[in-house]
């Protein structure tokens, strides 16, 4: 290991930093214990670099170098080689970067790694693709009309001078690419940026340091060194320029953008003052701004960020989803944000809110996890090599080593109002649109209004410190120490040799189970907890509304608590599923045993008197959120709205179609009844996993169990889920005509087959082993030849035992009708070509790849509590599933797989889901009302 690099002690695995000679640097990572290797390239050159009568054409550039190389020509090679071994692959341009990576099992790195490492040696810019990756890359644009952050997006950067290199469209389409030179002006520009001292390498593998050195020495010295200059871009593209600026919006949503324009502070990141300013003003715990704004009933969510725009300047961000009063009077809004800045400059810069951070930080690397995603992993290093000197690649997002109040105070200073841009997006714009003060953003299309920012912003701003809430007695203020930050770090002594989680408590209301992690030795722990309250929101739509305004207010009053857990390294999950609430929690034992007690309380205090908790003004703003939530639903992409119409469809209960739901009215009463009544029945389970006695869990159940039994009853009743049973060669159709956005310009299809309905484990194997196969062929006659849209995969889904295979398309080009004929075509060549000629020897090594995937080891303790929790979910308890992975894997031989398809798609129990865009409309829509004349499968995974 290169002794300069910092890493965890925590950390297992060998780094080794080199520099070839074609000056392309190289960060080597060894772990013994991985069964999937990768390789993670970032170029400093992105949309900033971008001609500017090409714009576009680094993110155009990226797209043609999958398109083949002089060694491998094929157009799919690449590709095709790291899906059939268990791959994944995927490319993303950024402002001042480009990166590449991809994912694929050990055995088969080396060939990965030579097919990748050709982008950068002999890449092809194949004529015949130019096309069709221009149109790509069209389709790639055309996915983000219909979003609004994306649109807002446009308009900001079109704020800029016109003469600065980030007033660029940095995606690009055919207006901006389509130009009889365009591979000229592609060949250039790759030779002008794409040379090795300009990029950064990250390979993660199984081999030692001394092997995997020699194969990247052998592999990417072949990258040509040019000895081109690193581009940068200095200027300050928003100098002087700070408007006001109303966007038309699209969704049922009123947003405040508050940017302010500050140096680039990276340099500094041993004290991250943009961290400290970000953190103090974004802080969601008591007297916070998020907090006070919340409960006058002004916002539903505030959100604080900074990122880099160029070399020479930053920006900080305010995202402010705005109430209809908070839109109404957003001025006041923009004078509580100034209020709490002036609170800051007035309290001072605090050491101890610095530390507090650095304290959590520190913690997080010392006990540092390995990850579970080797992608994420060397995506994160490949930044950082860019950004962080050699010995702090892997320490410096988490160093905080230099308390810096100097370079703190100067980025205060920059927010002021004199340096504030501001974006006030609404649909009601929408009856303004007209206006001769309106123009319209070339790009997307979108209407805006920029004005100057009024008198009236300025003098609320100036009076700003005598601001005070109408109706939260809430306050502005600096925000009190962490009480969840960990003290305890011993690592219990107990000795427990079990794997696998045992049932250690059970009566009328609890089922739990534990497991004393051995593999993972560390501080940490993780629980789970499934309630089963009152059943009547799972078949009554009043009920469901109810329910879904229950998750939000429930979750809005419980904030406070769930951010300071969140500050003090707890990662957790509160979903409100079909039947049931599931909460999990990650992080140090000695924060989330006392969480957890904090949680149970709060749960049953609510419940207890909500009327406590559920202010009146309150519970109508988040009625109306609810309410915008299920018109925005309408809203969604065609490929959202498939996967969701997809489950309504599936489910006979649990599921509602958001048609039903938004026909119905709720009452505050009605609501607090609800309320008081959810809880009185429960029935829950719950897991420990980790660093975590036996006794302590077991003091938990007992605490639990006294506090419930004093205010609820066994719940005895849960409501059985009920899966779609489609009939052998019977098709079911879903169509939605898109009216509610005119602007989305894309279809989507879903076809779905389905198996059977089985608790035998290997069926799971048959559809994943398909996955694997057909996969490829489908996204490259369908995506790649044909172009019928840029999302264009297959996958498969398992609900409570029930098997479905997908094949999914978003387009723009086509119908949902054309799509669909065409994937029958597809399918039968598949059947009769393909599969015809996928004999013994390809299957074993289909099977082998899969199975060196799938065995891989748990990477850390919160991926193994994950898995285990499933299993607990699903009362199926398959949790030795690894060990028994390879048995499974030789019970399919090759002439029941062929079978096992032959029969999939012979039987044909089909399920269809069209997602419509109107001018793609052309034939009657005959099925847009749920599927109800089909027979229902009973869940096999009932808790008992």
């Amino acid at each position: 290991m290169d002794q300069e690099l910092i890493i965890s002690p925590n950390d297992k695995k060998q780094y080794s930093l080199t520099t070839l000679p074609n000056q392309l640097e190289c960060l080597i990572i060894s772990d013994p214990n991985t069964k999937i290797s990768g390789a993670c390239l970032e170029i400093c050159v992105g949309w900033l670099d971008d001609p500017k009568e090409y714009q576009g054409l680094a993110h155009f550039c990226e797209h043609m170098l999958f398109m083949g190389s002089e060694k491998y020509p094929t157009q799919n090679d690449y590709t095709s080689f790291i899906q059939l071994n268990s791959g994944s692959y995927n490319a993303s341009t950024w402002l001042q970067r480009t990166k590449y990576h991809f994912s694929i099992q050990n055995e088969a790195f080396v060939g990965g790694l030579d097919r990748f490492a050709q982008f950068f040696i002999c890449p092809l810019f194949d004529s015949s693709c130019i096309e069709r990756e221009m149109n790509a890359v069209e389709s790639e644009f055309n996915l983000s009309l219909a979003d609004d952050q994306s649109r807002l997006w446009e308009i900001f950067v079109q704020q800029s001078d016109p003469e600065s290199t980030f007033n660029r469209f940095g995606c690009g389409n055919l207006s901006t690419l389509n130009k009889p030179d365009i591979r000229d002006q592609l060949l250039a520009f790759y030779d002008k940026y794409y040379c090795s001292s300009l990029m950064k390498l990250v390979v993660y593998t199984d081999k030692s340091i001394q092997e995997v050195g020699q194969i990247i020495h052998d592999i990417f010295s072949l990258v040509p060194n040019k000895c081109r200059k690193k581009p940068f871009h200095l200027d300050n593209p928003f100098r002087g320029q700070f408007p006001k600026v109303d966007v038309v919006g699209i969704k049922q949503e009123d947003y405040l953008f508050l940017n302010f324009v500050i140096p680039n502070y990276e340099n500094k990141y041993l004290g991250q003052p943009e961290s400290y300013i970000t953190h103090v003003l974004g802080h969601e715990g008591q007297n916070s701004l998020a907090s006070f704004l919340k409960d006058e009933g002004l916002v539903t969510e505030l959100i604080v960020g900074s990122q880099r725009l160029n070399d020479q300047v930053s920006e900080i961000y305010l995202e402010i989803i705005l109430t209809e009063e908070g839109f109404q009077s957003y001025e006041k809004v923009i004078a509580f944000v100034f209020k709490q800045i002036e609170k800051i400059k007035e309290k001072g810069v605090k050491k101890e809110i610095f530390d507090e951070i650095a304290q959590i930080k520190h913690l997080e690397f010392k006990f540092k996890e390995n990850t579970s995603s080797v992608l994420e992993y060397i995506e994160k290093l490949s930044e950082n090599m860019h950004k962080y000197p050699k010995n702090h690649i892997i320490y410096g997002e988490y160093a905080y080593e230099k308390y810096d109040p100097q370079s703190i105070n100067e980025i205060l200073k920059y927010l002021n109002p004199n340096n504030m841009i501001i974006f006030l997006r609404s649909p009601n714009f929408a009856d303004e649109k007209d206006d001769e003060d309106f123009t319209t953003e070339p790009y997307c299309k979108t209407r805006y209004r920029k004005q100057q920012i009024s008198n009236l912003i300025f003098q609320a701003v100036k009076n700003c410190n005598n601001l005070k809430g109408d109706k939260t007695q809430k306050i502005i203020d600096i925000f009190p120490p962490n009480l969840y930050l960990p003290q305890n770090f011993e690592v219990i002594k107990e000795t427990d040799e079990n794997q696998y989680p045992l049932k250690i408590f059970e009566n009328d209301y609890i089922r739990c189970f534990y497991l004393k992690d051995n593999q993972f030795p560390i501080c940490k722990g993780s629980f789970g907890m499934q309630f089963f309250p009152n059943q009547d929101f799972v078949t009554d739509e009043n009920q469901r509304v109810q329910f879904d305004l229950w998750s939000n207010i429930f979750y809005s009053q419980f904030e406070e608590t769930l951010y300071n857990a969140e500050c003090a390294g707890i990662s957790y999950n509160l979903d409100s599923a079909y039947n049931f609430v599931s909460f999990k929690v990650h992080g140090f034992n000695d924060s989330i045993l006392r969480f957890y007690i904090d949680f149970i309380q709060y749960l049953l205090d609510f419940h207890k008197q909500p009327t406590n908790y559920v202010k009146k003004h309150l519970f109508y703003v988040q009625k109306d959120d609810l309410e915008d939530r299920y018109e925005n639903y309408f809203m969604k992409s065609p490929y959202d709205l498939n996967a969701s119409y997809w489950k309504c469809m599936v489910y006979k209960t649990g599921k509602f179609m958001k048609e039903q739901l938004t026909e119905v009215e709720i009452k505050m009463n009605d609501f607090i009844s609800f309320t008081e009544k959810l809880f009185k029945t429960v029935r829950m389970q719950i897991y420990f996993h980790g660093n975590i006695s036996k006794d302590a869990a077991l003091n938990l159940c007992q605490i639990t169990h006294n506090l419930f039994s004093e205010f609820s009853q066994p719940n005895k009743s849960i409501q059985p889920l009920q899966i779609m049973k489609i009939q052998n060669n019977q098709t079911f159709k879903f169509e939605k005509l898109i009216t509610e956005n005119p602007d989305e310009p894309n279809s989507g299809l879903r076809i779905s087959y389905q198996g059977e309905q089985s608790l035998d484990p290997t069926l799971l194997l048959y559809f994943d082993l398909l996955n694997s196969i057909i996969s490829d062929p489908f996204e490259n006659q369908l995506r790649t030849n044909e172009q019928l849209g840029y999302v264009v995969y297959t996958n498969k889904s398992n609900r409570r035992g029930i098997h479905f295979f997908n094949f999914i398309i978003i387009s723009e080009a086509k119908s949902t009708k054309y799509i669909a004929n065409r994937i029958d075509t597809f399918l039968q060549e598949f059947l009769t070509k393909d599969l015809a000629e996928f004999n013994e020897e390809k299957f074993q090594k289909v099977k082998l790849s899969y199975y060196n995937d799938q065995s891989q080891d748990f990477q850390n303790m919160n991926e193994k509590f994950k898995d285990f929790w499933n299993e607990i979910l699903i009362n199926q308890y398959d949790f030795d599933k690894k060990q028994k992975l390879k048995e499974r894997i030789d019970s399919i031989t090759h002439e029941k797989f062929l079978s096992f398809v032959q029969n999939l798609f012979k039987d044909s129990k089909r399920l269809e889901i069209h997602i419509i865009n109107k001018r793609h409309l052309d034939w009657e829509l005959e099925h847009e009302e749920k599927i109800t004349d089909c027979e229902w499968f009973n869940d096999l995974f009932q808790l008992k």
